[in-house]
């Protein structure tokens, strides 16, 4: 079965127009990148609701991560490297009767190589979640480089899209 197209769901849900996907597709053309992040450039939709979105279609929850601190152990499970070079960031880990799994930050969740990758350097399971560019890009520099800590956009607790808190 085809995907829809991250435009056809936002115009099927409203929040974008097709001249709006039109613009948005030109400015790909133009720049490069993806439509998500041309729609975001161009102001047309919110992050949030792109996040959302993009969640729904690859069927992994979208999180805001804000100022929630991962505790240094969960951190230490997956190697800096493996998070700077894809950009992922380890939040908690899971635990299920026998089982724990290991949450992560991605801004593409539907890598399957790279979930791979940080699952066989964590050793165990990943449950991705869906991270805008700039909340992700903004907590990796926090958790690793703290001296050289990004502008903050928010105070706002780390929490998933759909209400469900990943702090308490």
């Amino acid at each position: 079965m085809a995907r829809v197209l991250i435009g056809q769901l936002l115009r099927q849900q409203g929040l974008i127009d097709d001249h709006q996907i039109h613009s948005a597709l030109a400015y790909q053309v133009k720049w490069g990148g993806r439509i998500g992040q041309a729609l975001l450039r161009l102001r047309l939709v919110e992050e949030e609701r792109l996040l959302a979105t993009l969640g729904r279609q690859l069927g992994v929850p979208s999180i805001h991560i804000g100022e929630q601190v991962t505790s240094p152990r969960v951190l230490r499970l997956v190697p800096e490297k493996v998070i700077r070079r894809h950009r992922v960031l380890p939040l908690e880990v899971i635990s299920t009767g026998r089982s724990e799994r290991l949450v992560v930050a991605f801004p593409a969740p539907e890598n399957l190589l790279v979930i791979d990758e940080v699952a066989f350097a964590a050793g165990m399971d990943v449950e991705p979640v869906l991270a805008g560019d700039e909340d992700l890009d903004r907590a990796i520099a926090r958790h690793l480089d703290p001296a050289l800590e990004l502008p903050r956009v928010s105070g706002e607790p780390m929490c998933l899209v759909d209400g469900r808190r990943l702090d308490g």
